[in-house]
């Protein structure tokens, strides 16, 4: 199945719980795959990670390996000028704009961790479901 396929399946399945802003993908671990889903609005943002299967993910350290792959590869998609979407966040992802980077590409991840780990707590506060 397409990735797009697969964020029309994930979306379909969160709108259960509101109105779904985005849906990403992300595999923090190969072939784990997970969906990190914005519901509602800007003023009234919660989130939910759903897994494969379209359930929702409780273990908080999923969550944040989710949420933070994610806001990785944003941050390297925008320093590599790459507006491909939809896009799996992945590891790989990262190494593959690291060896193409015609600059210093670390420093770059390094200057984005702040945003980074902040993306990742406004998750875990904004969460829909209770984290264990």
């Amino acid at each position: 199945m397409a990735l797009s396929e697969d964020l029309e399946r994930i979306a379909d399945a969160a709108s259960a719980r509101g109105a779904v802003a985005a849906v990403l993908a992300a595999e923090a671990t190969d072939g784990v795959r997970r969906y990190l889903v914005a519901l509602g609005d800007d003023d009234s943002r919660s989130w939910l990670v759903l897994d494969d299967a379209g359930v929702p993910v409780t273990r908080r350290e999923d969550v944040r390996d989710a949420a933070s792959i994610v806001a990785m590869c944003e941050v390297a998609g925008d320093f590599a000028g790459d507006e491909a979407v939809p896009r799996l966040a992945t590891p790989g992802y990262l190494d593959e704009v690291g060896a193409t980077a015609p600059h210093d590409f670390a420093a770059a991840l390094r200057a984005g961790i702040a945003a980074v780990d902040e993306f990742t707590r406004d998750v875990e506060r904004g969460y829909a479901v209770e984290l264990s």
